[in-house]
């Protein structure tokens, strides 16, 4: 095949095509008659790969490079060279509305100068250059993160595989768009981290890892979040209720507000323990851990943080009612002593079982059982209360206490509204369900 004929099927002029073969990106066989090249369709592929690499802006030896790499290696330049051009394309958007703003600002003159140099000299600084690697940084997934939403995701698809297996027709339809929405969550999280490990291996690599520690980090943050809610509600029952108590329960917000002011500075005790142990900088942790980063950045804040923590979790612990063998006692953050009342005191009883399919109040939900009083004009609601651990039969009959209560009250005549309408979304043991009932039915 003659030059004019590369030429027409490559679109490269002639000077071009003998200017590759001079740096040794095409090796052109020679006819040994004529001594005249004879081009392959090899050859002409090859000036045809040459020229698009050309166009996208890589150097010859760049090019020289590709042609002693494998797919994989060509692949990364390629991927490369496209976040090249993103960034050119941001730099591009940045000089346009720098022109448009100029062109607003031009008569200022000096201070116009002044500013939009000042402005110029922080977009190309070092500073500039490290806070926009941090942003890609930050930005790459993780396999850990991944592998935490996944199974975060994926409790609605068990859900629904349950809901299906007890029967519970009245939850398959929302319970099926939710487990719908987090299965395509799950996918695409899985198809962006595949795709970001191909395209940047390296920095995947390296957050990944940086998240390793995290690992043993919440591990140790669970056994101590459990560990620091036994040791706050042993000491709470020993120090704020009566000892005769039957049972207490906090209210349902503040119980789980009360669990998380416990949890939170426990994992990032963790947090701090690690990086202790890695010895590393905790700047350096910063993009693993938004509680981390948070900390970081309060500053001289810390003391009234800390300060508002501790009144969060005062306000929180003392918001819970009490029950004796006689007794009703509410305790606020502004009674901690308690407000006693008897049981003829209570106005009336609702008891039954929750109906709705989300809720921040678990005893709302669908078979959750509640039995809520009304005393002194207030709503106290018990859903899961805690016992008096040293009462036998409590320990071995649990739910026992509320039966009990709701005996002793309905004996002194309190006016009681029950309904037992969806009993049977109740995942309970049968032992509890029958409890339940019988609390309902009672009168």
């Amino acid at each position: 095949m003659k030059i004019k004929d590369v030429e027409r099927l490559t679109g490269l002029t002639a000077k071009s095509i003998r200017y590759y073969e001079s740096k040794n990106l095409i090796a052109v066989e020679r006819n040994e008659e004529n001594s005249y090249r004879n081009y392959t369709d090899e050859d002409v592929a090859r000036l045809r790969w040459i020229k698009m690499f050309r166009y996208l802006g890589f150097s010859i030896k760049e090019i020289e490079k590709f042609l002693t790499m494998g797919a994989d290696g060509i692949k990364k330049a390629l991927n490369q060279k496209a976040d090249e051009f993103s960034e050119q394309e941001n730099l591009c958007e940045i000089k346009r509305s720098l022109c448009l703003l100029l062109a607003k600002d031009y008569e200022n003159n000096e201070a116009v100068v002044e500013e939009y140099n000042d402005t110029i000299e922080f977009l190309e600084s070092d500073e500039m250059s490290k806070l926009k690697e941090q942003v890609k940084d930050f930005a790459a997934p993780n396999l850990i993160t991944v592998i935490a939403e996944t199974l975060i995701f994926m409790a609605p698809v068990f859900s629904l595989f349950y809901n299906i297996q007890a029967e519970r027709t009245d939850m398959l339809m929302f319970n099926g768009i939710i487990a719908i929405i987090c299965t395509a969550l799950t996918t695409w999280n899985w198809i962006h981290y595949a795709n970001q490990y191909k395209k940047d291996r390296e920095r995947v690599k390296r957050k990944n890892h940086k998240m390793i520690w995290l690992v043993p980090a919440m591990v140790a943050a669970f056994i101590l979040g459990i560990a620091a809610v036994v040791a706050v509600t042993a000491l709470f029952s020993e120090w704020a209720l009566p000892g005769n108590y039957l049972f207490y329960e906090h209210g349902p917000v503040t119980g789980m507000a009360l669990v998380l002011l416990v949890i939170f500075p426990a994992i990032l005790f963790c947090v701090l323990v690690v990086a202790k142990i890695r010895k590393k900088p905790v700047e350096e942790m910063e993009d693993v851990n938004g509680l981390l980063f948070i900390w970081n950045r309060l500053g001289k804040w810390r003391t009234a943080v800390i300060i508002a923590w501790l009144v969060a979790l005062y306000c929180c612990a003392f918001n819970f009612t009490a029950v004796t063998k006689d007794k009703i006692i509410r305790y606020f953050p502004w009674k901690p002593m308690g407000v006693e009342y008897k049981y003829s005191d209570a106005d009336s009883i609702r008891t039954g079982f929750g109906d709705k399919n989300i809720s921040l109040a678990e005893y709302k939900r669908k078979g959750s059982f509640y039995y809520q009083i009304e005393i002194n004009g207030q709503t106290v609601t018990f859903h899961a209360p805690t016992v008096n651990e040293q009462i036998e039969r409590y320990e071995e009959h649990t739910y026992l206490e509320l039966e009990e209560f709701d005996q002793a009250l309905t004996a002194l005549g309190i006016p009681k509204e029950a309904d037992e309408k969806g009993w049977e979304n109740c995942d309970f043991d049968k032992e509890y369900v029958d409890r339940f009932l019988r609390i309902i039915r009672y009168s």
